[in-house]
């Protein structure tokens, strides 16, 4: 039974839960990487993306266009990791997610772990709209008019941000390459 976005945001809004249902699998993993760039916290993000999901829920019948949902709740689980940022004592390592990635299968996944622990260093390095608009970009796909309503930019304010960004990261990560 496949449907189209569209048709399936129409029937969540009519409080279909098998079509919300899908919308959440089709949508989780971007709104992970949403409240990542937010919060730097895996389990964080994973709590604040469900209660941003039961928000979604609740307020369907307020998203006006079917077509902007992605961006709708890219802003949700935005507004809900600042919340939560808010509330929360200082972030500290999360040595779970390591030793996870590490205990699979080291000699397989290393570089891909030290690559991804590159990337994700640098991203920390960037403020907050600027490793949103990023993540929003390059995990979700979103255009730049649809990160600026997320993110109350103008599509030239949000390429403006993400060319910053590029440039930032190749220079980050291009020393941390070059460094012994």
């Amino acid at each position: 039974m496949d449907h189209t976005p569209r048709e399936l945001v129409m029937r969540a809004r009519r409080r279909d839960p098998v079509a919300f249902a899908s919308i959440v699998r089709s949508h989780e993993r971007s709104a992970l990487a949403v409240a990542y760039a937010v919060l730097s916290d895996a389990t964080a993000a994973g709590d604040v993306v469900q209660e941003a999901f039961i928000k979604a829920w609740q307020r369907m019948d307020e998203l006006t266009d079917p077509d902007r949902f992605s961006a709708w709740l890219a802003r949700i689980v935005r507004n809900e990791s600042i919340d939560a940022r808010r509330r929360r004592p200082a972030a500290t390592c999360d040595v779970e997610t390591v030793s996870v990635a590490f205990t699979s299968d080291p000699s397989a996944g290393l570089e891909q772990t030290e690559t991804r622990q590159r990337i994700d260093g640098a991203l920390a390095e960037l403020d907050e709209e600027t490793r949103t608009a990023v993540v929003l970009r390059y995990y979700d796909n979103l255009s730049s008019r649809q990160i600026g309503e997320v993110l109350d930019l103008t599509p030239a304010a949000v390429d403006m941000r993400l060319s910053r960004a590029r440039r930032e990261l190749r220079e980050k990560l291009s020393k941390e390459r070059n460094t012994p």
